[in-house]
């Protein structure tokens, strides 16, 4: 039990960063979109093809990017 508790009490200590992109802003959702199929789930919670169907819903109903931010980075940051 005593050795449970020391590495318990160092893992809560010793933490690891998640988030190591460097990338930013619409690179990174690029990288989602065009990377590994888990990666886009991990990060938002919706597969590829839930979050284009997302996309194209709203496009549809009239939502749109503007001139510093698209459509598909504004969805980005609404579901992350």
């Amino acid at each position: 039990a005593t050795a449970a508790s020391i590495y318990h009490a160092k893992s809560m200590y010793n933490k690891q960063p998640y988030h190591m992109s460097s990338l930013t802003g619409e690179v990174w959702v690029q990288e989602l979109i065009d990377g590994h199929p888990d990666h886009i789930r991990s990060e938002l919670r919706v597969s590829l093809q839930v979050f284009e169907k997302l996309a194209e819903t709203l496009r549809d109903t009239g939502i749109q990017g503007s001139k510093y931010i698209s459509l598909n980075k504004k969805l980005a940051i609404f579901l992350y």
